[in-house]
């Protein structure tokens, strides 16, 4: 069973050391832009993406941070925090920390709790509805 408690003080550590303090997450940037001890620089530009198309202008971001979620779980900051064994490959629990990444708790918990809507965290964050009342869910 995974321990969702160790996931989110992943993203809480992660947010932390690249002192993002306001949504959205800047996924492309990040990818590109490793810190010392990360993951080796992805160049978006240089890959040939296909994303899937689900009617919602935020869909690509979530394929980027799908791709930035795997470079970090196999990251020595990953590692040393376990996330290859509390993730491993299933396709769920990758698409759970990668809701936690773009709407972190941090962030969220800024927000007056009376905002907590997936319209209102879609617009905020740049995320598609359905990925933001996903993130809600795995807060309760």
């Amino acid at each position: 069973m995974t321990d969702y408690a160790l996931l989110e003080q992943a993203i809480d550590d992660f947010i932390t050391e690249y002192a993002i303090t306001a949504p959205p997450i800047a996924v492309d940037e990040i990818l590109n832009k490793p810190l010392p001890g990360m993951w080796d620089k992805v160049d978006l530009s240089q890959l040939t993406l296909s994303f899937s198309v689900r009617g919602d202008r935020y869909a690509p971001r979530v394929s980027i941070a799908k791709l930035l979620v795997r470079q970090l779980i196999n990251s020595p900051w990953g590692v040393q925090r376990n996330l290859p064994e509390l993730i491993g490959q299933d396709a769920a629990v990758i698409l759970a920390f990668t809701r936690m990444l773009l709407v972190p708790r941090v962030l969220l918990q800024k927000m007056p709790q009376a905002s907590w809507h997936p319209v209102e965290i879609a617009s905020d964050f740049f995320v598609p509805e359905d990925d933001a009342e996903g993130r809600l869910a795995l807060l309760k």
